[in-house]
């Protein structure tokens, strides 16, 4: 009777794992054809089925768990498409939790598949507004990929990195340092360019990575030109329009079809670039070349076209590096106030090293170096540029350092006072200017300087709200 028993509840769960694996595959159908709400009910009862095997499983199999994992990182990133962002971050906190526990049972390439969690996470804060937790889950991630190096073949090690390095700059896009944008951005740019030949021999995955030196050419062709850095960003502007094609005058009917016919991921990329360095050629005088892909842009997309327009002439409050933030405070106070060790905090200059804020100094520093960028702000208010750089930096590593804190109310205790200081004098910067996005953030993070810390009640169980994704660290 136990041998029918156990018998009848093996095929049963052949049968969940079946059905499972059919909704998986009409939902990726579905996403493919751009119809994410259709998909979603789908996945989800694919995630209910595998939770069903093994709940009802008195040993979890690492199949299993690698199916739960992979199930939750699609739906995450459905649930993130139909504006689900909580539904989302459950989903990808499933999907890290399943992959973790099949890394314990020895699966090793789950370590990859917890990266890519991460990595979406720091997506899904990003398009929730949620700007620090953003930047820093991204700088977590790649100082971990960073110090861990090639484990194997070094070209897989570099094609993982140029996927971080230009996620990284897309995610600070808006708010980071440039230098870091383009440290980053760059870095992706001539990695891919020195193994062009070999990504051309990448069956199934080539029109991807082409896409990926694209996004990150027509990154650090923006911000290369918002720095005056005019050749440097036309020379990146000439790669990212090269992945696609140069654009003769006579060609521009079928290559606007062509376009038109790609996936959305591809379409959008091409016509960013297009925008942007039709923008960039009529700065520099080129009216015909800039004309051109003017044109093709709007002619694939008049919404997107014009919004990329937008972009590349948008002012902003933080388009400053830190390293030309400290230098000009250090013109406007007195002798002593900015020490050459706070300017070391802002990178060499013109080297473009560094890519995350992480590094810029040990993590034991971390807190001690927000302090010290965070007593300039007050007294450098008056040069909105110069404070709110400055200031953004400091909360950037404060929040690093809660995140990386053992001892959290200690924490709070020593740093949350000096925190306040600084968050306050940005809400005072980015308010006025109309920042809702930026303000909403800080306001957050003022709560966050304000609470009682209590593991029993605190909702982060003593981490910060950049996520639990430290979880599996300590």
């Amino acid at each position: 009777m136990r041998w029918g028993r156990r018998s009848r509840d093996e095929d049963a769960n052949h049968a969940r794992r079946s059905q499972a694996a059919l909704l998986e595959e009409q939902s990726l159908e579905l996403f493919r054809q751009g119809r994410v709400a259709e998909a979603v009910p789908l996945q989800e009862q694919a995630v209910e089925l595998v939770d069903a095997v093994i709940a009802s499983q008195g040993e979890i199999t690492v199949d299993d768990l690698v199916m739960l994992g992979a199930l939750n990182y699609g739906l995450g990133s459905s649930l993130q498409a139909v504006s689900r962002p909580d539904d989302a971050l459950a989903a990808l906190d499933a999907a890290e939790e399943a992959y973790g526990a099949a890394l314990d049972s020895g699966r090793a390439d789950a370590a990859q598949w917890i990266t890519d969690v991460r990595v979406r996470r720091a997506r899904a804060f990003h398009g929730q507004g949620r700007v620090a937790d953003a930047i820093l889950a991204m700088d977590r991630v790649v100082r971990a990929v960073v110090a861990e190096g090639p484990a194997g073949d070094a070209f897989e090690h570099e094609l993982g990195l140029c996927r971080l390095l230009y996620t990284n700059a897309l995610l600070m896009a808006d708010y980071g340092d440039p230098d870091l944008i383009l440290g980053s951005a760059d870095q992706v740019v001539r990695l891919m360019l020195a193994r062009q030949l070999k990504i051309n021999t990448l069956e199934g995955d080539n029109d991807y990575y082409v896409d990926v030196l694209r996004c990150a050419a027509t990154i650090a062709m923006r911000e290369h030109a918002r720095q005056g850095r005019t050749e440097i960003a036309e020379a990146a502007g000439g790669v990212a329009v090269g992945t696609w094609a140069e654009i003769d005058a006579s060609e521009i009917p079928s290559l606007i079809g062509e376009t038109m016919a790609l996936p959305p991921m591809y379409r959008v990329s091409i016509v960013r670039a297009a925008a942007y360095y039709g923008k960039l050629t009529g700065e520099l005088g080129k009216a015909d070349l800039a004309r051109r892909y003017r044109d093709v842009a709007r002619e694939v997309d008049a919404g997107l076209a014009a919004h990329a327009e937008q972009e590349w002439a948008a002012p902003a409050t933080v388009r400053m590096t830190l390293g030309v933030a400290l230098h000009q405070a250090r013109s406007m106070l007195r002798d002593g106030e900015v020490p050459d060790e706070v300017l070391a905090l802002g990178g060499a200059d013109n080297a473009r090293s560094l890519v995350t804020v992480g590094q810029r100094g040990p993590e034991s520093d971390w807190a001690e170096s927000a302090w010290r960028l965070t007593r300039i702000v007050p007294a450098v208010l008056n040069n909105p540029h110069v404070a709110a750089r400055i200031g953004l930096e400091a909360h950037l590593l404060y929040a690093a350092s809660l995140a990386a804190t053992e001892d959290r109310s200690a924490w709070h205790g020593s740093h949350a006072y000096r925190w306040r200081i600084v968050l306050e004098c940005l809400v005072n910067l980015f308010e006025p200017a109309g920042d809702e996005v930026m303000v909403a953030d800080l306001r957050r993070w003022l709560a966050v300087t304000g609470e009682v810390v209590n593991e029993y009640h605190d909702p982060y169980h003593g981490r910060s709200p950049l996520g639990w994704a430290k979880a599996r660290e300590e």
